[in-house]
């Protein structure tokens, strides 16, 4: 930001500190506070303020406030009474676009693990951490409670967003398995059932003695690959190039859709975060269904 830019900033917030009648140091903490209060902004995240601009709402103007921890900064509009006495956050919303043809719009399934009908009306994708827990209850929930009766007209598509600083051995599992579904995608679901319902199992066998051992990963998917006649060589020379392009391309999609944590589902676009129950998923497949012209 210019010193330019940073003086008329300073200079309008001083002016609406003036009208306000309330010194600008006392102005400006207060909205900080309001802002970190609201926004659940973390501890060392930086609240930055800009200039005042009228807005379309009588009594109130523009407040604009960027929220920044390290590289991700988040811009949010406010409304600030001229009085300085209130604050509102208000959300427009374009009734001309479409929320879910947009997140449908984003997502790129070129390339990822499907399963279900090719042509299915309804599609879910998954952002999926091997490591996590709730993934591995909403992975059966899915498709050992649910999918069952929608096979034909569901398909789900397996996106990856491993949490690497609370999961050690996710993004590795997330490359390796990727590894396996390039040469023969059953062994990579046989591989995916496995890891979300013997999660405790796993994680064992990876954490022996404490430490974290991530070439006893590489052998359990060879191991998936032998069990599946996947040609040995060549599973090998991928594992052993570890290119996490693909799955560091699935987390950026993500985090540009809003995805902060796992699991998170894009049901024909509808955003689903968390884990759901079975009555649950079932009512919003049968809506999805209804909504694209197919029956539930």
């Amino acid at each position: 930001m210019s010193l330019r830019i940073l003086l008329f900033f300073s200079v309008a917030l001083r002016l609406a500190a003036q009208q306000t009648g309330v010194p600008e140091s006392d102005l400006n903490r207060r909205i900080e506070r309001q802002v970190r209060a609201y926004a659940e902004a973390p501890p060392d995240a930086t609240i930055r303020m800009g200039a005042r601009t009228p807005s379309n709402f009588p009594g109130y103007d523009n407040l604009p406030v960027s929220i920044e921890q390290g590289a991700i900064k988040k811009a949010v509009n406010f409304l600030i009474s001229k009085d300085g006495k209130k604050m509102l956050y208000i959300t427009e919303m374009d009734l001309t676009l479409d929320p879910y043809a947009r997140n449908v719009s984003r997502i790129d399934l070129s390339g990822r693990p499907s399963r279900g009908a090719e042509k299915a009306p309804v599609t879910v994708v998954v952002y999926d951490d091997f490591q996590c827990p709730f993934c591995a209850r909403m992975y059966v929930t899915l498709f050992n409670e649910v999918m069952s009766g929608y096979r034909d007209r569901v398909r789900v598509v397996a996106k990856d967003f491993p949490i690497v600083d609370a999961h050690p051995w996710a993004m590795r599992a997330a490359v390796d398995a990727l590894c396996l579904a390039a040469e023969n995608l059953p062994a990579y679901w046989d591989f995916s059932d496995y890891v979300h319902t013997h999660q405790q199992e796993t994680n064992s066998l990876v954490k022996a003695k404490g430490n974290v051992d991530l070439s006893a990963m590489d052998a359990l998917i060879t191991e998936f690959g032998r069990k599946h006649s996947v040609n040995a060589e060549k599973l090998q020379a991928c594992i052993a190039r570890q290119d996490t392009s693909s799955v560091e391309n699935s987390m950026a999609e993500g985090k540009s859709l809003g995805v902060s944590a796992t699991p998170t589902m894009f049901v024909n676009g509808q955003e689903i975060e968390g884990v759901l129950s079975t009555e649950s998923l079932r009512l919003v497949l049968d809506r999805a269904l209804s909504e694209a012209g197919g029956t539930h």
